[in-house]
Parts: C-alpha cells; structure tokens; sequence
C-alpha cells in the first residue's frame, strides 16, 4: 500500500511555520538629538523662532587722548532663524489582518512608528550639520574630492587635535570640563581605536565617576565621543552620460552636471556622479535616464553656464518629477537651467570610489533643535464611525512639528576622512 505523504493533502498542509519571535530589525544608533541645545515655541506665535546674539564688542585700538571723548562703541546684534515643519505618518491596518496574523500588529506597528519617527528626528538634524562650513579633512587633502589614500587620509590624532585647536581658537564652549563631544560612524571608531592610539581612553575606565552620552565610547584628544551608524557614507562614482535634445531654454553653452544617489529607505544623499561638462545648444534640454538601482532615488544637479568643476551646482527641475525625487530607472527632463535652490559644489564630489566618512566635533550651543509640537500618537478607537461604520479598519500614527538648525557655526567643525576600516 503506498505511503500517503503530506503533499496527498494540499488543502490540509501548513505550508510554514510561523515562529512567534520576530527577527530583530537592524539597529540604528539616533544619537544626534540629544546634543543639541532645546527650544519650546509656544502655540499661536506662528512657525518662525528667532534667536538672538549680542557679538562682542571690538576692542578699543588706541589709547585715551586727555580731556578727549572716544568714539562710541556700536552694538551688533545677530540673529539666528528657524521656521517648524510637520511631519507625520501612520499605518491602516484592516480588521482581518489583526484577527488573523499570528502577531500583534497594532503593538508592532507603534514599535515600528516608534523608530520611525527618532530615525526622522535624527535625519534632520544631520542634514542641517552638514551644512556647517568649518570642515577638517584627513591627511593633507583641503577639499573633499582630495581624499585618496585611506592610510594616510584616516582619522588620526592630528587630525582631531586640529579641529579640536579651530574650536578653542574660535571660543566655542565645551559641553563639560574642556571637553567639546564628538561624533563618528562605525568605520571611524576602529580607524580611533586602534592599538597603537594611546590617548584614546574608553569609556568604561570613566563610566563609574561620570554619566555616559548615549553611544559614548570614550574621550580622545578634549572630546567625549560617541558613534553612529546613521551617518552616510558619500562616495563618489563615475559621471554619468546625458543627452541634449532641442525643446527647453539651455543657452548655448556648456554645463556641469551631476547626479545624486538618495538612499531610498532614509532619503539622505550618499553618492554623486562626476561632475561632467555637457555642450549645450541654444534651446536644448537636459536628457537621459536615472540609474536602475532601485535601493536609491536620485536628483540631477546643474552648474552655471561655462562653471568649472568645482563650481557650485543647483539642483535641476525634472519635468515629471519637478522638485521632488526622481525614480531608478525613470526618463529625466529638465528644461531650464537652474540659477538658485538646493545645490552641491563641484569639491564636495568625493574621487571615484573613494568612501568618504563624516563625523563632527561639536561645542555647546552649537545647534538647536526648536519644537513647536511635540511627538504625538494616535491609535484609532476599536469603535465604529461615520467613516468606519464597519469596523473595517484601525489606524496607529504620529505627528510631531519642529526644526533643527546652526545656532553658531563657529561652534562646530566637521570632519571628513576615508576609513581603513569598511
């Protein structure tokens, strides 16, 4: 008699079991939020905070002239703006899928929001310090695009004693002590923590007379440091081919351009082509296909007519995609060469394939992050409603309004090296 195998009965098989325990999501170390100073506005002042500074008064250059007024000191004072945005989301889930998923989904999906929104907070305030001007690179490269050699163009004492001597020599207050707080990805910390880095002390030979940063791994060179796997890493990849098909409003000239990689899971940019000059016609446009790697979304970025290479580069408007972010794969227009808005300069292009690693060293008051509306959740009522009258499905979400921004950038300096350690 022939052995009936659980393949006999296809209506009755469980096609897989389905553990209860839930795999762990990939840790990201947010980390940011907690160094910058804190700011409440208040409800119904509008969305515009605005700081103010009284700067010091200059020094008198000569000397009192008997019986002799001199001249009056000017007072100057500078102000530091931040207008609030609001960002949100949330996840539907139908009434079947609660009652049949094995897991919890409506405690699962406040988990997930949850990292959500402190992977958003994060987000932001990275791209705000990147935009600080007061940057140390390794080696003896000055410009992003002259880092080349990991061995010689890492993270070493002299270049965290140099940036930590800038911030000194600017004033820049220390979080504690005199020691300023720093921060580095992962790639970073092995390229400090080697052996052969005696200064570097960890934080476990202080934990017991100190309170630790969240991710602090110890103090190197007047700083306190701490890592973060959040921060991107930019490389820089080969230029890109274009076209210039008649149909936009192009002088004749030739243009630079070059095309970013966004990260399509934290929208943050982590690669750039090359920028390449491209030979324009009177009446042209600026033509060709996105990259068909779907892990990033992409934006074109277009030099002044007749720029050089390290010029900087606006972004251009995609026909279809306008302002916005353009798909893998997807055809690009833009029409009209850009003069102002988002923009790259040609230096911050990183050599072809060269990774390049950022990090900061940061003073007190260096930035703010300024709230208007603090995070909220909202999980819908298990009841029914005008809009739900069925009880056919439940929301989770959250919304939270605020804006990270530079309060003084003398207060900080940014690092860029390539690592030994990828």
């Amino acid at each position: 008699m022939a052995t009936q195998l659980s393949s006999s009965f296809p209506g009755g098989n469980i096609n897989a079991h389905i553990a209860e325990e839930l795999l762990e999501l990939a840790k990201r170390s947010v980390i940011f939020q907690q160094l910058g100073s804190k700011a409440k506005m208040p409800s119904g002042e509008g969305k515009t905070f605005q700081f103010n500074r009284y700067e010091r008064l200059s020094l008198p250059r000569l000397a009192l002239s008997e019986g002799v007024d001199p001249s009056s000191s000017a007072m100057s004072l500078s102000t530091v703006s931040a207008t609030a945005d609001q960002w949100g989301a949330y996840i539907e889930l139908s009434d079947v899928a609660v009652l049949t998923i094995k897991h919890p989904l409506l405690k699962i999906a406040i988990e997930l929001l949850g990292y959500q929104a402190a992977e958003l907070v994060d987000r932001e305030v990275i791209q705000v310090l990147q935009a600080g001007t007061n940057v140390s690179f390794g080696g003896a490269a000055s410009l992003r695009s002259g880092l080349s050699t990991a061995s010689t163009d890492s993270l070493s004492d002299a270049v965290v004693q140099k940036a930590v001597a800038r911030l000194r020599q600017r004033g820049a207050h220390p979080y504690e002590g005199q020691h300023y707080v720093g921060v580095l990805d992962p790639s970073m910390e092995q390229d400090v923590s080697q052996s052969a880095n005696s200064a570097f002390t960890q934080a476990a030979a202080y934990s017991n007379i100190k309170a630790l940063y969240n991710g602090e791994i110890g103090s190197w060179r007047g700083a306190r440091w701490m890592t973060s796997n959040f921060i991107p890493v930019n490389s820089g990849v080969a230029a890109e081919t274009y076209t210039t098909p008649i149909g936009g409003s192009f002088a004749a000239a030739s243009y630079r351009i070059s095309t970013g990689y966004y990260n399509a899971e934290t929208g943050m940019l982590e690669k750039l082509s090359q920028n390449t000059a491209v030979a324009f016609a009177a009446l042209d446009q600026l033509a060709g296909t996105a990259p068909v790697n779907t892990s990033y979304v992409y934006k074109i970025f277009v030099g002044l007519a007749g720029g050089a290479a390290p010029d900087v580069m606006y972004q251009g408007i995609d026909a279809v995609a306008g302002s916005g972010f353009i798909a893998a794969g997807a055809a690009i227009s833009v029409l009209a060469p850009p003069v102002s808005g988002a923009s790259i300069a040609g230096s911050d292009i990183p050599a072809t394939g060269k990774n390049v690693h950022t990090g900061w060293i940061i003073g007190k008051q260096a930035f703010c992050t300024v709230d208007l509306q603090n995070l909220q959740v909202m999980v819908s009522k298990a009841e029914a409603t005008t809009d739900n009258p069925l009880l056919l499905r439940r929301t989770v979400g959250y919304k939270l309004m605020f804006k990270p921004v530079i309060q003084n950038n003398s207060f900080m300096e940014r690092i860029e090296v390539l690592s030994q350690f990828e």
